[in-house]
């Protein structure tokens, strides 16, 4: 089993290069500092476990496929756009950080400062991070191209899949800074829109649409694709959820990012919800603090997390996630899967769920 795991990380890394190769070839030649946008990129896409193309690749096994090309090229293309979103979150959050090194917005602002160019630095950089971006969708767009013209199944399928999930992303994106964007006193009445934006934003293109993508290309019925998209709405609220408590309570070294950064980012999840719904007027205050606040020190911040979790926050969300692992869990048995297959998507659900980055 995990040979087979191991077999589709090196595929779909190796589609993932040739890809950028692709990208990289004609636009470096045509201009050659692109490559100070494309490095960024590089690193970004070089990163995670490639829990979304395994998803992929393993559903479309248990549906009885043999993770051909078209199943291979499929999942580099959620892998790239992964990177994209991760690379205009960076900049949407103004995220200081990103897999342990600076975020690629601070990599190109760092560039330009050190070579005193004009006007200001951040914009620059942040501008720079958006094309790369840019550039990361580009290869994405690539790669599902590759995918339709050389898969079995009707490619209209395929690419409506792909794009209603990078629909649902970027509504999703929107919602998220909206949330954000409201009163703090609103934090109580916010729950429903904290879960549609999980939804949207992550669980779409983390779970959901990665186990119907690895349906429909390996021929599966309407019926089963759209089984696996109900999986994956909870499977994938459920990473989310975990996501937000490593986000709160995390080990630095492992996540690459520091413990409460969510909060000096000012995102709203369900543990924060929970804390400002349940707590007392201190605890608001220690939210209060550091929420939204880029300056905010580390003991300020120390003092939020502490807040969070003494109102029993994170043993909350624990609970979310467990009932909704567990509710993966058992629509998944009641689908007609390839045994070996079925066993390795519930490895991963495994893997999705219960992990420390």
């Amino acid at each position: 089993m995990s040979s087979s795991l191991d077999l589709w990380r090196h595929r779909t890394d190796a589609q993932i290069a040739a890809t950028l190769a692709a990208v990289s070839r004609p636009v470096v030649e045509a201009v050659p500092s692109a490559t100070e946008i494309l490095e960024p990129l590089e690193r970004y896409a070089a990163g995670g476990k490639r829990l979304r193309a395994l998803l992929l690749l393993a559903s479309h096994r248990a549906h009885g496929g043999e993770a051909g090309d078209a199943a291979v090229a499929l999942a580099a293309a959620l892998e790239l756009f992964q990177t994209a979103a991760l690379l205009h979150d960076d900049v949407l959050d103004d995220s200081d950080t990103r897999r342990g090194g600076p975020a690629a917005h601070r990599m190109i602002e760092s560039l330009h400062r050190s070579r005193g160019w004009a006007g200001p630095a951040d914009d620059f950089g942040a501008a720079g991070a958006v094309l790369s971006g840019d550039l990361a969708l580009m290869a994405c767009q690539r790669a599902v191209g590759a995918a339709c013209a050389q898969a079995d199944v009707d490619p209209a399928l395929l690419s409506g899949l792909f794009s209603d999930m990078a629909d649902l992303v970027t509504a999703g994106q929107y919602a998220d800074m909206r949330a954000a964007a409201q009163p703090l006193e609103h934090l109580a009445d916010q729950e429903d829109e904290i879960v549609a934006v999980m939804r949207a934003k992550t669980a779409s293109y983390s779970a959901e649409y990665p186990l119907a993508l690895g349906a429909a290309v390996a021929g599966a019925n309407p019926d089963a694709v759209e089984a696996m998209r109900a999986i994956g709405r909870r499977l994938g609220v459920a990473f989310q959820l975990r996501d937000d408590v490593l986000g709160l309570v995390g080990a630095p070294a492992t996540t690459g990012k520091p413990a409460g950064d969510d909060l000096r980012e000012g995102k709203r999840t369900i543990l924060v919800w929970h804390a400002w719904r349940h707590g007392d007027e201190d605890t608001r205050a220690a939210i209060a603090a550091v929420m939204g606040d880029r300056d905010a020190s580390d003991a300020a911040v120390e003092r939020g997390v502490a807040a969070v979790v003494a109102t029993g926050a994170t043993t909350a969300v624990e609970a979310r996630i467990a009932a909704l692992t567990d509710e993966a869990r058992r629509l998944l048995s009641d689908c007609d899967l390839d045994d070996a297959g079925a066993a390795v998507l519930n490895d991963l659900v495994t893997a999705l769920v219960d992990r420390a980055a």
